[in-house]
């Protein structure tokens, strides 16, 4: 694959045996041979066995089921964010690992991270309850909003109703995404909606991306690297060429891709889950609805998740992390051991006309840098963290990189394009020493 030609920058290794079609289980089993967890969860350089919490504490335990056997320590470090977990831990420690970790990311106490953790405490205890309320609410009102006019389009057969439902669509399965980081919980089912496999995104994205963003280790980079290859390598002409045509295929189709590749998967391992049955209830409600047969509610269907899939890419590639200023893997990063929140900063461009409105953050990837930070965080209650955000980014000399949606859609086919890793490391002008 494309990734294998990376040069490596700022990761350690190439990730072990991810050849072919790469899925998120896959990705899995390679940490497994990689990050010397021993059949354990590894956190920095300890190795607990929480299997009891798995047994006793079924609610929170899909985490854990999933990364037995990998390293862990940066999803610990995020989704953690008060010193509690941290000396609970030590009941569950077996012995240290016996090899060096496989990540370049640092969490020093004094460091950027651990410092905005402990500056944000006394916030969290101060933001009210009635913003995540707001969150649940307009969330509820997208998903009702989406089969209303689902339904509408086909009864009066309406494709600009159907427009309609497939952007309500994208926003629905958008601001389910603020659920999914969190444990299980019924919103974060609202994604499925869209045909995208939940629980592989999850994978790809809470654990692998969100993690490890822009690296070699960044699952969502290297699954679609064929049809939008970001990493700055060498690339044909015709390669290039192919890059802006096939971004836009990518889009259009993620997600019946998406739910074919789930389909394969159920058909392999000939288990299915719940959750791979939700795509089918919007279609259903149109038919039981709408009085018109079931192959006009196909059509409408298809179209729906059409113009969605479209949107949701076009918002999605577009919303922070592909410009030519950010940070790939191959780019020069700051340092060879870098502490994990700047490598966000690094790696995350906010957009000026989204920051500042709930809606539009919450719909639209918007406060991305900060999200990215604590991703476990409603999205509503980010904004009541931005002045000690700002000010603990300028006690260690960092900046959040700001720029327009138009300026962030440019870039991302100029990066399409790049074949020459940056020489000048990120924020290398007022780095703190």
């Amino acid at each position: 694959m494309f990734h294998s030609k990376v040069k490596l920058s700022l990761s350690l290794k190439y990730p072990t045996n991810l050849v072919g079609f790469i899925t998120g289980d896959k990705w899995l089993q390679s940490r497994r041979v990689d990050d010397g967890a021993e059949g354990l969860w590894r956190i920095h350089d300890g190795l607990y066995d929480v299997s009891d919490f798995v047994q006793f504490h079924p609610g929170g335990s899909s985490w854990l089921e999933m990364t037995k056997g990998t390293d862990v320590t940066e999803a610990f470090e995020a989704h953690h964010l008060s010193s509690t977990p941290e000396h609970m831990l030590k009941k569950f420690f077996i012995r240290k690992a016996t090899k060096p970790r496989n990540y370049p990311f640092t969490f020093e106490e004094d460091g950027f991270y651990r410092t905005l953790k402990r500056n944000i405490q006394p916030i969290l205890k101060d933001i009210p309850k009635k913003a995540t309320k707001t969150t649940d609410i307009a969330t509820d009102l997208l998903l009702i909003g989406t089969f209303f006019s689902a339904i509408c389009a086909s009864a009066f057969w309406s494709f600009t109703i159907g427009t309609v439902s497939a952007i309500l669509l994208t926003l629905t399965s958008i601001a389910a995404h603020n659920y999914f980081h969190r444990r299980d919980n019924f919103r974060m089912y609202y994604f499925n909606l869209c045909l995208m496999d939940f629980r592989g995104w999850r994978i790809s994205h809470a654990l692998s991306h969100h993690l490890y963003a822009n690296t070699i280790n960044d699952l969502e980079m290297i699954s679609w690297e064929v049809l939008a290859p970001h990493f700055p390598m060498k690339k044909s002409f015709l390669f290039k060429c192919w890059s802006w045509v096939s971004i836009i295929i990518l889009w259009t189709t993620i997600f019946i891709l998406s739910y074919i590749a789930r389909v394969l998967m159920i058909a392999k391992s000939r288990m299915i889950f719940l959750s791979d049955l939700i795509p089918l209830t919007l279609p259903l409600a149109m038919f039981l609805v709408s009085g018109i047969t079931l192959q006009s509610v196909l059509k409408m269907w298809l179209f729906i998740i059409t113009i969605s899939s479209f949107t949701f890419g076009a918002i999605g590639f577009n919303a922070s992390h592909h410009h030519p200023d950010v940070f790939h893997e191959g780019d020069a990063p700051r340092q060879k051991r870098l502490d994990w929140g700047i490598h966000q900063l690094d790696t995350a461009f906010d957009r000026r006309e989204i920051n500042g409105n709930w809606f539009w953050v919450l719909t639209m990837f918007g406060d991305h840098a900060l999200h990215h930070i604590f991703p476990t965080i409603d999205h509503t209650a980010l904004p009541y963290l931005q002045p000690v955000f700002e000010k603990t980014m300028k006690e260690f000399g960092v900046d959040l990189q700001i720029k327009s949606q138009v300026e962030m859609i440019i870039g991302q086919f100029q990066q399409l394009h790049r074949e020459s890793p940056n020489t000048l490391p990120p924020g290398s002008r007022n780095v703190k020493k």
